[in-house]
């Protein structure tokens, strides 16, 4: 059967952070990870990557604090920062929810923090005081940061026609190449294009849920700067009247190394799959009804015969009839792509076999097996072990004792390794005794084979709610 400084001088080392809505994956996680941080459109690499804190992205920016002049001071006794640009003056005390803005007292989202020796200030307001305008760009999960220019009616414009500062640059690859400008992201009712001017496009995707998105990463690649509708966080987006897809949104992801990311909202759970394009200058896509993926184990195999049925016949066969015709089943269910362990007279590990469906990502895992003991023993078990798996049990048990009319023996939970070692809702059912001679009758009896595999379909259908 089967079995996760603040060590600093006083003007050298500020460390400030930057309150920003943090993007829904964040969720109420801590991460440590960089989040990438742009200062009047060149990235930065500070001494401590930008982190977001419960909820709170904080950015560390005292680069950009030695850029826009300010004064820094720091007192370690009172555990307090000041800066001074101007006739700005802001006090911040580490572990103080509030602050101190030219004497007047002023709550904070979040007291400042030191973490690791670093000190971390939630300080947007600082930063807006400071003349920075802020924007958080949900696609790329970027801190965009520009300084707002100086009112100064004696500033000579540039002439009509004529960009502010020069064009950016045109980005390269590792031999000087210019990387592929992505020009258009059109969407149709049931189609994607993504187009740029000449190389190759590689798309990566996957999908994410709560809400539901598709998420297409193009490395090496740049946005034309003509599809940005936010040119300081060089993004863009826009709505769609496709039936599928509410919104498209698009970001210069990464430029270190260079990449695109695409994020589909959706409307509904569909698959994108590359119909064309992909290693060419123009990628093809389409919707198509999402699958569930779902993987049958028919127990044992070749040299691990199981146990032996009184009629001399073994359990491996019966386990490889019921797979077959559960899979057979299965492939005349749209909504479905069924996976067979083994289709023929095979031993796989068992950790292969988890592997098998973890792999895949499926979304259910169904080991098929007959039992053994006395020759009195008789009737349908259903086992599991991990808790993301209770639910299922039930519904798999529910159909199947009822299919098979034996005794009911119950949902039992054991820690079988294939349904211990699976990522997904997995249940190991036990269709009756093959020590029992009448139990041995009816399993290897057509009609009742048929029946259970009716069953066992049924009861996935359940779980992944498809009529």
């Amino acid at each position: 059967m089967m079995k996760v400084r603040f060590i600093t001088t006083l003007l050298s080392l500020l460390l400030i952070a930057l309150l920003i809505p943090a993007f829904a994956s964040a969720a109420a996680n801590d991460s440590t990870s960089g989040v990438p941080l742009f200062f009047n459109g060149k990235q930065l690499k500070p001494e401590v990557a930008p982190r977001i804190i419960k909820d709170v992205t904080m950015v560390p920016v005292r680069i950009i604090a030695e850029e826009l002049g300010s004064k820094v001071q720091w007192d370690q006794e009172a555990q307090m920062v000041t800066i001074v640009k101007n006739e700005t003056k802001i006090e911040m005390v580490i572990d103080r929810p509030s602050a101190m803005v030219n004497g007047v007292k002023t709550p904070l989202d979040a007291a400042p923090l030191l973490i690791a020796g670093n000190t971390l200030l939630p300080v947007r307001f600082v930063a807006e005081n400071m003349g920075i305008e802020v924007n958080w760009n949900d696609v790329s999960r970027a801190v965009y940061l520009t300084e707002k220019p100086a009112a100064n009616p004696g500033t000579v414009q540039p002439p009509a026609g004529q960009p502010d500062a020069p064009a950016d640059k045109p980005a390269v690859d590792a031999n000087g190449k210019p990387l592929p400008v992505i020009q258009k992201i059109d969407l149709s009712s049931s189609q994607l294009l993504i187009k740029a001017d000449t190389g190759e496009l590689k798309p990566v995707t996957f999908s994410l849920n709560d809400p539901s998105r598709i998420v297409i990463d193009i490395p090496n690649a740049v946005l034309d700067p003509s599809l940005y509708t936010n040119k300081a966080s060089k993004s863009g987006e826009t709505v769609s009247d496709s039936v599928y897809v509410s919104k498209v949104r698009y970001s210069q992801y990464n430029v270190s190394p260079h990449s695109v990311r695409v994020v589909l909202d959706m409307k509904q759970s569909v698959d994108l799959s590359w119909d064309s394009g992909v290693g060419t200058a123009a990628l093809t896509g389409a919707f198509r009804q999402a699958q569930y993926k779902v993987v049958i184990d028919p127990g044992h195999g070749d040299q691990d015969p199981g146990a032996k049925a009184v009629n001399g016949r073994t359990e491996k066969e019966f386990n490889l009839t019921m797979g077959l015709k559960v899979y057979k089943l299965l492939q005349e269910v749209p909504q479905i792509q069924p996976f067979l362990t083994r289709s023929d007279d095979t031993f796989i590990p068992l950790d292969d076999r988890s592997k098998f469906a973890n792999d895949r990502n499926a979304n259910v895992f169904v080991s098929i097996h007959g039992n053994s003991y006395l020759k009195t023993s008789t009737g349908t078990e259903t086992y599991y072990y991990k808790a993301d798996s209770v639910a299922f049990a039930d519904i798999m048990h529910k159909h199947l004792a009822a299919a098979t009319g034996l005794p009911d023996r119950g949902v039992r939970q054991q820690p079988f390794r294939v349904v211990k070692t699976t990522d997904m809702p997995a249940v190991l059912l036990e269709v009756g005794y093959l020590s029992n001679e009448r139990d041995t009758s009816l399993m290897f009896d057509e009609a009742f084979q048929n029946k259970v595999a009716e069953a066992i379909v049924a009861g996935i259908k359940e779980q992944l709610n498809l009529r």
